[in-house]
């Protein structure tokens, strides 16, 4: 007697472990994604950790119990550590969208290992205990496991039910990208983000009254003429989307050396716009691709380049395919990486070259290094005939900034040799070296006369959870309101020859761009959202969630505002047109109505 009150008290105290080990990996995963654990969190980690420990008494066999237990175990283990690598990058949560990317973890480790902690390793350690499963056990059996299963499944429910019965809140309702993670803690954002994502997936139909609402909105726009409209028109446009390029590094210096020597210059030479805001959301730099070639915002939940890369596209490469250009774009990566090879020509590129198609001489982290990228892009483009498009996205310059020594050509601070910002300088300080010598190429071969230079930034390098790092370089405090007025913007710089240089210190957005181009260019079109930056008018940038997490409205001042119902009501439409694949719609009703007029 007294040795079986032995054995399931040790069963107990075993069961006690196990369920103590899986509570707290979900408090430790909460904590580390900056949540608060609120009362409700509380019991739904509770619940879930109990549900959990209990339903595996269901299993008789105790061998095959115990390997189910563990491999389940450490999977949880494995997805939530990899939660808290995301959000210390990305500073939101992973969404079940993100699984469709899963082609863009391929050379991405040095960027995941960077985000790794030595308390980490706890989280590792805490999942070793689980011998308990292969004890030999006489209770619970089957039958009677289902109690404490259905009680914790209850206390788990408690939030949940008391929100949707009691306060009558829709809580699948989702306002911005940490919404869930707040509310619910990490179990609860998953277990809603993919009832989310399974109700939201796929292609959205739109009513008469909805596409009256997006026509009407492209249809009201007009168009300010100014001193710069239609000069560059029939020039060759090349664009080069840097990447994690900010603003602040641009005419700063180094142990007396400029960070941006180039970039610099052509600021200086051309129209330089130092204070616009990324507004890329879940597909980072593919975001950044889209929005400046298409006019459009990138979808509120996913990476669009992923969920709709065959969607009917407008855009810069199809409007100046219309007066003869062809398009090209070149990146360093693997042609997948963010889908590329199934968006670009929806984009309406004519060609995409990518590490495929480029000798591997020169790979730097994630590829091949900017300088090896421009110099063989170039050897492609130069035969080109005029006028020409080319897209360049840049890659040397991506987190963790870990440049090969003999590539470091930037002296650094004495004393701050290690700085995270003096390897940022030193990775930006290598690519704005790369493209001088690329546009030298085109010089020295007589095409830059012939050619309009733009360069922005894709979104920030450093963001707010990194101020400390910048705090430290500068021995200064930096408040919130000042990092997003001065270290937020990234630049766009437009530069041609016979241009006369002016600083323009405009707040624009990314969605600007496009409009710009198309005031410079001389394009009609006006299916795009922003406006020119060279209107005269104030501007503003939304932001859809940026490295923030939450949307904001940056005003005319730099100032923070909360979206107004206009504001909402923009961003909605952009979204409903590309769901919906609106501008496919449009010309298959064309279609239709010309066939029954014949």
């Amino acid at each position: 007697m007294k040795n079986n009150r032995n054995q399931r008290l040790k069963e107990r105290l075993f069961e006690l472990l196990s369920f103590s080990i899986v509570a707290i990996l979900f408090i430790y995963t909460n904590d580390r994604m900056g949540n608060d654990l609120s009362i409700g969190i509380i019991t739904i980690i509770i619940g879930v950790s109990g549900f959990i420990v209990y339903l595996k008494e269901w299993i008789p066999n105790q061998i095959v119990k115990g390997i189910i237990f563990s491999v389940f175990l450490l999977s949880i283990m494995v997805f939530f550590l990899g939660d808290i690598w995301f959000y210390r990058y990305y500073s939101t949560p992973i969404t079940s969208y993100m699984w469709m990317q899963k082609s863009n973890l391929n050379g991405l480790g040095e960027s995941i290992f960077s985000m790794m902690e030595m308390k980490d390793a706890i989280f590792l350690l805490a999942g070793i205990p689980i011998a308990e499963s292969f004890v030999k056990k006489k209770y619970p059996l089957k039958h009677m496991a289902l109690v404490p299963v259905v009680i914790f499944l209850m206390i788990a429910g408690l939030k949940p039910v008391k929100n949707i019965f009691i306060d009558k809140v829709d809580i699948t309702r989702r306002y911005e990208a940490n919404t869930f993670l707040r509310n619910w803690g990490p179990i609860g954002h998953h277990a809603l983000d993919t009832y989310a994502y399974f109700t939201d997936s796929g292609r959205h139909g739109m009513s008469s009254q909805e596409k009256m609402a997006v026509s009407d909105y492209f249809n009201k726009k007009k168009r300010k003429g100014n001193g710069h409209s239609g000069s560059l028109e029939g020039k060759n446009l090349i664009i080069i989307q840097v990447e994690s390029l900010q603003a602040f590094p641009l005419f700063q210096s180094s142990a007396g050396q400029e960070v941006t020597p180039f970039m610099n210059e052509l600021a200086k030479g051309g129209l330089y716009f130092p204070h616009v805001y990324p507004q890329t959301v879940f597909g980072n730099s593919s975001d950044g691709e889209l929005i400046v070639n298409t006019g459009l915002f990138p979808l509120k939940q996913g990476a669009t380049f992923f969920r709709f890369p065959y969607n009917d596209f407008p855009g810069l490469a199809k409007e100046l395919k219309k007066s003869d250009y062809q398009s090209f774009a070149f990146h360093g990566d693997e042609e997948d990486f963010w889908n590329r090879q199934h968006a670009y020509p929806s984009l309406g590129f004519d060609d995409y070259l990518s590490i495929e198609d480029m000798s591997q001489d020169q790979m730097i982290s994630m590829g091949v290094g900017d300088r090896s990228f421009f110099n063989q892009s170039y050897d492609f483009l130069k035969d080109k005939q005029n006028p020409y498009y080319a897209f360049f996205v840049t890659l040397t310059s991506h987190v963790p900034f870990s440049l090969p020594k003999e590539q470091i050509t930037l002296k650094s601070e004495v004393g701050k040799e290690n700085s995270y910002l003096t390897k940022y300088f030193e990775a930006i300080h290598y690519t704005d070296s790369a493209i001088g010598d690329f546009v030298k190429r085109l010089k020295d071969d007589g095409k830059l006369k012939d050619s309009v230079i733009v360069i922005y930034g894709d979104h920030d390098g450093l963001f707010l959870k990194d101020k400390h790092e910048v705090e430290a370089y500068y021995g200064s405090k930096i408040s919130d309101e000042e990092w997003i007025e001065k270290y937020m913007p990234i630049p766009v710089i437009i530069y041609q020859e016979d241009m006369k240089g002016r600083t323009i210190d405009k707040v624009a957005g990314q969605i600007d761009i496009l409009p710009t181009l198309y005031d410079l260019f001389n394009i009609k079109s006006s299916s795009y959202f922003g406006e020119s930056m060279l209107n005269g008018e104030n501007g503003d940038a939304l932001i859809l969630k940026g490295d923030y997490g939450t949307q904001m409205k940056i005003n005319g001042e730099g100032k923070v505002e909360e979206f107004s119902p206009e504001d909402q009501k923009e961003i909605d439409l952009s979204d409903q047109v590309i769901r919906s694949d609106y501008f496919k719609q449009m010309k298959e009703e064309t279609k239709g109505e010309k066939k029954e007029d014949d």
